[in-house]
């Protein structure tokens, strides 16, 4: 005979204020690792993600019962400005619940996808909380990559390369310059400007290792995606010669197409979306748990 499992003990869904930050981040350790002490965690995430002029509504929504949080969903809000007109975007980041609170998890997925007038990215999800996102309407990115070998003769145009914040500032301007300042703290992410005569590219990268294979890059944005592909030389030899890698992996769709000479990669990473105002191409790794989160 099979029997029907216990009911989960009664919970409610609330907005995670500044306030809850301390208490989530308490449940997070004991539930989630890494185990980050919950100051150290809750004054990293309020210090990233409460910028100047910042909307954002919540820090997503948590799930308590018998007066502790006991689950929570954490989201990264930004408001952008996406061909010419203003979108607000919630990032879905670490979803966690307590096991005996688990029949309530999607109470905190349906609050915090029934925000309206939102676009929703969901940039890093595990093959359950996919199939979980399409019943709820979201869609894939295309992801397909390509590895560009740090050949220092390729590509025939020349750019000058600077990694230093100040000159980085100084060359960007408008919502540009304000997404490197945002970035700018976050521990995950390396930052450098390309520039030729009077363009620049700014590029948000990260440096890797798998295993035995050498060091090499990862791009997780590129703001003038001609420039850079027209630089690609410049930054070859950059990224060898400075950074001691043998190789960058980039995503056809941040680069408007495939980079030549380069290496097809498999395809090892889903990523999602759900709008119903702005198209894939609107679509990037900015404020989120890739280059972004505390």
């Amino acid at each position: 005979m099979n029997r029907k499992s216990a009911p989960s003990p009664p919970a409610s869904v609330h907005p995670i204020t500044d306030q809850d930050l301390h208490e989530v981040g308490l449940a997070r350790a004991q539930h989630w690792p890494p185990r980050i002490p919950a100051d150290q965690w809750a004054m990293a995430w309020r210090a990233t993600v409460n910028l100047p002029g910042s909307s954002a509504p919540n820090h997503g929504f948590l799930l308590r019962a018998d007066d502790r949080v006991v689950g929570a969903y954490l989201a990264i809000y930004s408001t952008r400005s996406i061909n010419g007109h203003l979108e607000r975007f919630c990032n879905l980041y670490d979803w966690f619940t307590v096991p005996e609170y688990r029949t309530h998890s999607l109470s905190m997925v349906r609050a915090i996808v029934g925000q309206r007038d939102v676009t929703f990215t969901d940039l890093t999800p595990i093959e359950p909380v996919q199939k979980l996102n399409l019943r709820l309407g979201f869609s894939y990115l295309e992801t397909a990559a390509a590895a560009i070998p740090h050949l220092p003769w390729i590509g025939l145009a020349r750019a000058r390369i600077s990694a230093d914040p100040a000159v980085i500032a100084s060359t960007l301007s408008g919502d540009v310059r304000t997404y490197f300042e945002d970035h700018l703290d976050c521990h995950r992410s390396r930052h450098l400007v390309l520039i030729r005569g009077d363009q620049s590219c700014y590029v948000i990268w990260s440096r890797h290792r798998i295993k035995r294979i050498p060091l090499f890059v990862s791009i997780q944005y590129i703001s003038n995606p001609s420039l850079f592909r027209e630089s690609i030389g410049s930054l070859a030899r950059y990224f060898l010669l400075r950074q001691g890698t043998v190789a960058t992996i980039v995503e056809d769709r941040l680069t408007a197409g495939r980079i030549h000479p380069s290496v097809r990669m498999p395809r090892s990473r889903q990523r999602m979306f759900r709008s119903s105002t702005v198209s894939p191409d609107g679509i990037d790794y900015l404020y989120s748990e890739i280059t972004f989160a505390p």
